[in-house]
């Protein structure tokens, strides 16, 4: 019989369509057609007489979710007016089944589910309910959240929820603290564990739920009923998109639901596996195949990739021990070899991405066909100049401004003043980083500032000191000393900004943030950067051209008449695909990342993410190797990462710059006091 859900299907995917019964996992490399696949499958279960409302289809964005159910929706039969295809996210789905059968986990059906907002709210409140008013040397409610959440994803499971009840559960916060890029919290471990704990009572009080709840309640609700639910017993095949992608929790939650028929196919990809971050459990899908003696497909045949790149990409992923193999091929036709462009520093690697940039959009590639690729943001703050200067139009996928970054601009602020010693805007960002000063005086400074027509910060500057009080006395004098050093002649920009993020604002950083450890990545790329520049002067000019020109995902609407060229971090290019990529910045301590030298689990971690930005070109792939870096002591020489040199030679083409004569120097700041 005929059957047109196979018709447009290569062996592959129609081997996993046909799929019979049993556990599945499905290795579909990059650009194979996984979507495809998915929806064919959910097509063939319904035509096979499988009920639709007894499939549960598990994706990660409701986006992703409705666009299958919708194709899924065109192979069901004319006739069939039945219940629809049961989809969504995890979290969506678990409160469907909260809803539903919320008193077995303590709770009313018309349970309220926090946004990010409310969850925040409550958390403050917990916090001054335990600690009065903190000081700025306690870490705030989004910083607390942050890191409550982390410990979460990245240690529950159902034996830890069988041991302790829901108030009192910790999920091992401090082991987590340990190991965790919040090291300097443990010293305030005994009061974030009351402060949790004032939270979960509170949740549980208010009847509210967050989004860890929903997994964690979810899971609950599962350990201890999956057998007599009836919801369960409905759902006969479960299908689940980005299996790499889930953490520990999500991964129980998929055993118990599957227990009653063991219907579970998993999609995903372990070589596109780059959010340990954030508590995805690579193990996950590297042990799926033992655990469920599953069947295991693949999809190899990519339809995104001229062969050449594809040889670059795999070459680079087989040096990974912990893998599945897979060799990924294409029928497109023939295109250029990758070519790695050596370059002295980073302006030089700018201005060799601008002349490339001009050649292709000259051989009628628009702007809207390129991205330009990083492993941080900041890496690209000399290509947003560079940019600007050349008046080509450009937009930042992950819909922050580097320079208008809050923690970005709280840095800068110390170094504007020096330039200008009555920028208000910048001193107002300076004073109230001091604690013991809030709004209203930090006002009060600044008048005294612009009555005196200078900056006066000594002890016999009564009308100053008598507005500082003794609880901002310690800042106070710390502030003072940075200004201090960083006057010091022949200071070079970078180390001024150095001055005073390790002498003053880390801590204000490490409180304030929930992300801290990303944001001082940031900092220290802008220090980086600073170092391209001999004075204050040409720094802040530089800044304030390309902090009025750049534009982001929120501004974008204005620019939907107007090509534009991507610029994204690796991590925000996942799922994305363009006919040119350029990915720059391979230096060895920037890609691989220095933080990921001593672990071979994180070191393979990057290689992926290397993998993953290689696999986002279609007809060509540019990649660009400072030799150098900058920073405050001058040229760095790191050379070029490890994973181009792993590279065999006849894959790609060499094209090598000769540097310019670059200026290191630096002259002393105008600034007085």
């Amino acid at each position: 019989m005929n059957n047109p859900l196979l018709d447009s299907l290569n062996e592959a995917q129609r081997q996993i369509v046909l799929h019979k019964q049993g556990p599945a996992l499905v290795i579909a490399g990059a650009g194979s057609g996984k979507t495809r696949v998915i929806t064919h499958r959910v097509g063939q279960l319904l035509r096979n007489g499988v009920l639709a409302n007894s499939i549960l289809l598990l994706t990660f964005t409701n986006k992703a979710a409705n666009e299958m159910a919708h194709r899924a929706s065109h192979f069901m039969p004319e006739q069939d007016r039945g219940p629809r295809l049961l989809h969504g996210t995890f979290h969506s789905v678990a409160s469907r089944f909260l809803r539903r059968y919320a008193a077995q986990v303590q709770y009313e059906h018309n349970f309220s589910i926090l946004d990010s907002g409310d969850s925040q709210d409550l958390l403050k409140a917990a916090l001054a309910e335990v600690m009065g008013k903190p000081s700025k040397h306690f870490p705030n409610a989004s910083v607390l959240g942050n890191v409550f959440s982390n410990a979460f994803n990245t240690t529950c499971e159902a034996v830890l929820l069988e041991q302790r009840p829901y108030t009192e559960r910790d999920f091992g916060l401090e082991a987590y603290l340990l190991r965790s890029p919040y090291t300097y919290l443990e010293q305030h471990l005994e009061s974030m564990l009351q402060i949790l704990k004032c939270y979960r009572n509170k949740k549980r009080r208010n009847q509210v739920m967050d989004f860890d709840d929903l997994l964690e309640n979810w899971l609950d609700l599962l350990r201890q009923h999956h057998d007599k639910l009836p919801l369960c017993q409905q759902i006969q095949h479960l299908l689940v998109d980005e299996y790499q992608d889930t953490n520990q929790v999500q991964a129980q939650i998929l055993d118990y639901l599957s227990r009653p028929h063991r219907n579970l196919m998993v999609v995903g990809d372990d070589a596109q596996s780059i959010y340990s971050w954030r508590g995805a459990n690579f193990r996950n899908i590297l042990d799926f195949p033992e655990y469920y003696q599953a069947r295991v497909y693949r999809l190899e045949q990519n339809y995104r990739s001229t062969p050449q790149i594809l040889q670059v990409a795999n070459e680079s992923i087989n040096y990974n021990e912990e893998q599945f193999e897979k060799n990924l091929f294409t029928e497109l036709t023939d295109g250029t070899l990758p070519q790695i462009h050596q370059v002295w520093d980073p302006q030089a690697e700018a201005d060799v991405l601008l002349e490339l940039i001009l050649q292709i959009r000259d051989q009628e590639i628009p702007l809207d066909q390129m991205a330009v690729l990083y492993r941080t943001h900041a890496q690209a703050a000399i290509l947003q100049v560079a940019l600007t200067r050349a008046g080509i139009p450009f937009q930042i996928h992950s819909g922050i401004k580097f320079f208008e970054q809050a923690h970005v601009k709280d840095l800068l602020s110390f170094v504007k003043v020096l330039f200008n010693p009555l920028d208000e805007i910048s001193w107002m960002r300076v004073l109230k980083q001091v604690r013991g000063i809030g709004n209203v005086t930090a006002h009060k400074i600044y008048n005294v500032f612009q009555e005196q027509q200078a900056v006066r910060l000594s002890q016999n500057n009564e009308a100053l000191q008598k507005l500082i009080l003794a609880k901002a006395r310690e800042d106070w004098n710390q502030l003072q000393e940075c200004f201090r050093q960083m006057l010091v002649p022949e200071t070079s920009v970078s180390r001024m900004l150095e001055i005073v993020y390790l002498n003053f604002y880390r801590e204000v950083l490490r409180n304030t943030y929930e992300n801290a450890p990303q944001r001082e990545a940031d900092l220290q790329s802008l220090l980086e950067f600073a170092g391209n520049y001999p004075d204050l002067d040409s720094f802040l000019n530089e800044l304030s051209l390309v902090g009025n020109s750049l534009v982001s995902d929120r501004e974008s609407t204005e620019w939907e008449d107007q090509e534009h060229l991507t610029l994204t971090t690796i991590h925000q290019a996942k799922g994305l695909e363009w006919e040119v990529v350029f990915l720059i910045g391979l230096t060895e301590g920037l890609f691989p990342h220095q933080r990921s030298m001593n672990s071979n689990e994180q070191l393979e971690e990057e290689r992926r993410l290397f993998y993953v930005a290689l696999t986002r070109a279609q007809r060509r792939l540019i990649l660009t190797a400072p030799a150098i870096s900058a920073n405050y002591y001058g040229p760095s020489h790191s050379g070029r990462s490890r994973f181009l040199e792993e590279l065999p030679d006849e894959l790609y083409e060499q094209v090598t710059h000769e540097p310019d004569h670059a200026n290191w120097g630096f002259s002393r700041s105008s600034f007085e006091f």
